[in-house]
């Protein structure tokens, strides 16, 4: 075998490997890969009797080599449809990773009460790995967001997600569909004024988001659900 048909060969395997890499970089959106699309949700309490409903739609995406970025505009509503206010969320995935903003997991009513105050946030961000099964142990979280009026801080609230688990690997059923998910759990602190502690169920799946949710207080008892209803591309 001469110098250069070794060298060949070489280059060829070491290509299958980059590119093997490539794709082993890649990793899942959980929200539809299309400008416009729109998720609808509908809340509910612990007695299933409905309690709001949210829009979020794809008003931004950004790509380049390696990295996808997302603006969600997210609007909520009370039981009777009545707009309690909207925020953007930014989603993001780079090197095999997914980010989800942790600003999600604020209440609508919490956004609607300070909606009249800047807010300024640090950290923030919630990890999904490319790949992921049953038993595997995910990365905390903390927020840490300030209120600010006439410019002092009024108000200091954090939140820290922790014990994250990919619990199984199930298929879900809503009004919006069939979808296969990941079911992640996770316990929530949140220091305001108070410091509340609560646990949290999330569905997610590849391409379209969190199909479904689930809030339970520090004894394990429901508080309330969110569940995908509609789905618009």
């Amino acid at each position: 075998m001469t110098h250069n048909m070794r060298k060949a060969i070489l280059s060829s395997i070491l290509g299958c490997f980059l590119f093997a890499g490539v794709f082993a970089q890649d990793c899942p959106m959980y929200y539809p890969d299309m400008v416009n699309a729109q998720l609808e949700y509908k809340q509910y309490d612990k007695k299933g009797n409905l309690s709001g409903s949210s829009v979020q739609k794809i008003v931004d995406i950004k790509k380049s080599a390696g990295s996808t970025e997302m603006v969600i505009s997210a609007e909520s509503f009370d039981a009777k449809g009545k707009s309690l206010g909207s925020a953007d969320l930014k989603a993001r995935c780079e090197g095999g990773v997914y980010y989800i903003d942790m600003k999600s997991l604020m209440s609508p009513q919490t956004l609607e009460s300070y909606k009249d105050m800047e807010m300024k946030m640090e950290g923030g961000n919630l990890e999904l790995p490319a790949s992921m099964k049953a038993g595997d142990v995910l990365k905390s979280g903390d927020m840490k967001i300030s209120f600010i009026a006439n410019g002092m801080t009024i108000l200091n609230m954090t939140v820290n997600v922790s014990n994250r688990k990919v619990e199984a690997v199930e298929s879900i059923t809503t009004p919006a569909g069939t979808f296969d998910c990941y079911k992640i759990s996770y316990d929530v602190a949140t220091k305001m004024m108070v410091n509340v502690k609560t646990k949290g169920v999330e569905w997610f799946s590849d391409g379209i988001g969190m199909v479904k949710s689930e809030t339970y207080d520090s004894a394990g008892k429901l508080l309330g659900s969110n569940v995908l209803t509609s789905v618009k591309k």
